[in-house]
């Protein structure tokens, strides 16, 4: 635990019935936790209230697969809205059993593009268009594009066919004057399209968001 006790961001460890194992003060500080909340569940920190069911799937299908899984979302801490990419990961016992989670919140003002691509660039990420030439769904798909999903899961997230991926994705090629997924990705960072979350994935809310096999 040395190591979450001396890191700047939040982070914490629950059970396998989702309670509270342990918090550092990065997490109480940034939920603006009132109370000891060892041994209690999500409805125990105010923010979270709305969007327990959400959390306790997380916890649930990162125990399943074994995974680190992540989820996007944006929650309500006092007065202040908060967004966040939050990172959960297997926690295991000696024997090598899992029996929990461990939890990480990544505000997005301390997101590097390492996490968004594994390629060393590094950013603030913004709530605002860098650009208006692409229609809000095309910023939809292009935020899911850098996040490494592939048109299934790009239909599947957004509710949407993969044709309508397909067709999306074949605009945003046409507009960006590119015609690879690398070379579209790359204009991106070049442009700061990378840093742009839509609003889709910031409204206040819980969205889980990863690869199946990860």
């Amino acid at each position: 635990m040395h190591f979450f006790n001396k890191s700047q961001e939040p982070w914490g460890v629950k059970d396998i019935h989702s309670h509270f194992i342990y918090v550092n003060q990065a997490y109480i500080d940034y939920l603006e936790i009132k109370q000891d909340i060892a041994n209690l569940s999500y409805e125990a920190v105010t923010a979270f209230g709305s969007f327990k069911k959400g959390l306790v799937a997380h916890d649930q299908k990162v125990m399943q697969t074994g995974l680190r899984l992540e989820a996007v979302g944006t929650l309500l801490v006092g007065d202040n809205y908060r967004s966040f990419i939050f990172e959960k990961y297997p926690f295991f016992d000696r024997s090598g059993s899992i029996i929990g989670t461990v939890v990480h919140l990544k505000p997005f003002e301390h997101i590097s593009m390492g996490f968004f691509l594994e390629k060393p660039f590094y950013g603030e990420a913004t709530f605002t268009p860098p650009t208006d030439i692409f229609s809000n769904r095309e910023w939809d798909v292009l935020f899911l594009l850098f996040r490494g999903l592939e048109r299934k899961q790009i239909a599947e997230k957004l509710g949407i066919s993969e044709n309508t991926v397909r067709n999306n994705i074949s605009r945003i090629f046409l507009i960006a004057g590119t015609n690879s997924r690398e070379s579209l990705l790359d204009k991106g960072m070049k442009n700061g399209w990378h840093l742009y979350v839509p609003p889709l994935f910031v409204s206040v809310g819980y969205n889980m968001l990863f690869k199946e096999g990860r």
